[in-house]
């Protein structure tokens, strides 16, 4: 009797710690969400959009918009129409992300309308469209730091990647006319442009638009449509179908010159859509359509730890500030994982499929986009997250704004560090400098970075030596250290 007494206690036990992720709140869009991923703004508005199905007989007149402003409570806070057609009294297929501008403004493409669309993030209200004469599709406007902006075309005209005036009134250059891009691109801290075309290659374009490499990512029948990562040191990452077989590829490639660092042939899964993120201590997580989820070791591309999921993930994984790895899959579940590659929480279901990539606000807010019955919805949960993981790559976009910008990079005052016994002193610093010590000896990258985002400080060192702050103003930075391709990142209080 005892012994059935200890095994019902056992499975309460486990019954009453079971759980899954809160759900806050969720909102019913009209139509289905395909491929679109949640943007997240600085105030905590949420713009998503999403695709009517039945859209060649619909007007602009008799149809309900299709992208949305979502305040943090769930509420709306307005609705706007990405239409085409001469007179854009059509309504457009929407396939791709938007994005938000450091001024706030709200940026998508239209897919047959071939025109990117500038919102008013307050009101709505279109402030003005540029016909581009290409169509976009499965991608997000991507901003220089001086606001200019990058959109990748495919199909008619000119095609390639181009750079738009902040106002959308003229373009200033277009890079590869006549190639077809249907992918998501990454911008490094230099500047340089990464972006994945349909015909085999990746392309390093300068600020001015001239090349600076290129390589091939496939053999006959390869495609991608998938959005670049790039990881602490630059390292840029790329998933990709491979071949006509259908088999899938993940590729690193240096920055400075594109020779390839390692390649990973996932035979029989395809990775074409969705794309790889990268975490702060450099491990590269991608799902597949197979539904297994993979960690790679960045040093050469091994793996480190794989898990199965109910579907296919065609989506790019998210990370939180505790390392937990975020995304929903084709059969519309939704997991949390920890960095070890066991569930932090249990799976769940959310409908019939999810192909939009998490977005995790600053406050640990997680917003998860997923189709039922027909129905596109905006779901917020929570977990024990109180952020995005900072550094590196850790969501679709590179951050909230999905701004895939590098020099955007998710500030955090948490300390968080994949380098043993990483230690900073004194801080708080008093006497114009600092030391950094840890137990590893290879080159140290010492980047300070103001709380605006902006970099001010940064120098390579080998030995313990005194770094001088006498330049900077007393405050708050957040002092990022990369050793052996691990990072660490802390508060760093000058007084």
């Amino acid at each position: 009797m005892k012994k059935n007494y200890t095994l019902l206690g056992l499975f309460f036990t486990l019954f009453a710690f079971a759980q899954t992720p809160t759900i806050v709140w969720n909102y019913a869009l009209p139509e289905k969400i395909d491929r679109t991923n949640p943007a997240i703004a600085s105030d905590g508005t949420i713009y998503i959009a999403c695709d009517y199905t039945t859209r060649n007989t619909l007007t602009y007149a008799t149809t309900p918009r299709n992208i949305f402003a979502i305040n943090p409570n769930g509420t709306l806070k307005w609705e706007a129409p990405v239409n085409e057609g001469t007179l854009l009294d059509k309504v457009d297929q929407i396939q791709s992300s938007p994005s938000v501008s450091a001024d706030g403004s709200i940026y998508i493409g239209g897919h047959f309308s071939r025109r990117v669309f500038r919102f008013n993030a307050a009101t709505g209200d279109t402030l003005r469209t540029m016909n581009i004469g290409s169509r976009i599709r499965y991608t997000a406007p991507a901003f220089a730091t001086n606001g200019d902006v990058y959109v990748l075309g495919r199909n008619n005209n000119d095609r390639g990647v181009r750079n738009l005036k902040a106002d959308l009134t003229a373009q200033n250059w277009v890079f590869a006319a006549g190639i077809d891009f249907n992918s998501t691109p990454a911008i490094a801290k230099d500047g340089t442009i990464y972006a994945v075309s349909t015909n085999l290659s990746i392309y390093a374009i300068n600020p001015d638009g001239t090349q600076k490499w290129t390589a091939v990512y496939g053999e006959t029948g390869g495609y991608a449509s998938s959005a670049i990562a790039l990881g602490n040191d630059g390292t840029v990452y790329v998933s990709a179908k491979l071949n006509t077989a259908g088999d899938g590829v993940l590729k690193a490639y240096n920055p400075v010159d594109g020779t390839e660092k390692w390649s990973v042939t996932l035979t029989g899964t395809n990775v074409e859509q969705g794309g790889p993120s990268v975490a702060a201590d450099g491990t590269v997580y991608l799902g597949n359509t197979g539904g297994i989820l993979n960690a790679y070791n960045p040093a050469d591309g091994s793996v480190k730890w794989s898990f199965t999921a109910s579907g296919g993930i065609e989506v790019v994984p998210a990370i939180d500030n505790f390392g937990r790895i975020y995304f929903g899959t084709t059969t519309g579940n939704f997991y949390v994982l920890n960095s070890n590659g066991t569930e932090a929480y249990d799976m769940l279901d959310l409908g019939d499929k999810i192909n939009s990539s998490v977005g995790i606000d600053k406050d640990g807010k997680i917003y998860v986009a997923a189709t039922d019955a027909g129905v596109g919805k905006l779901y917020a949960l929570t977990t024990t997250a109180t952020g995005l993981q900072a550094g590196a790559w850790p969501m679709y976009g590179g951050n909230a704004r999905h701004t895939s910008n590098a020099n955007d990079a998710t500030l955090s005052t948490v300390n968080i560090s994949a380098i043993d016994d990483f230690n900073v002193y004194p801080n708080p610093v008093n006497n114009g400098g600092f030391y950094i010590s840890s137990s590893l000896n290879g080159m140290k990258s010492i980047e300070i970075i103001n709380m605006l985002g902006k970099q001010v400080f940064s120098k390579n060192i080998e030995n313990n030596e005194l770094i001088s702050t006498s330049n900077l103003n007393a405050g708050i930075y957040i002092l990022r250290v990369t050793i052996d391709n691990k990072v660490a990142t802390t508060k760093l209080i000058i007084k």
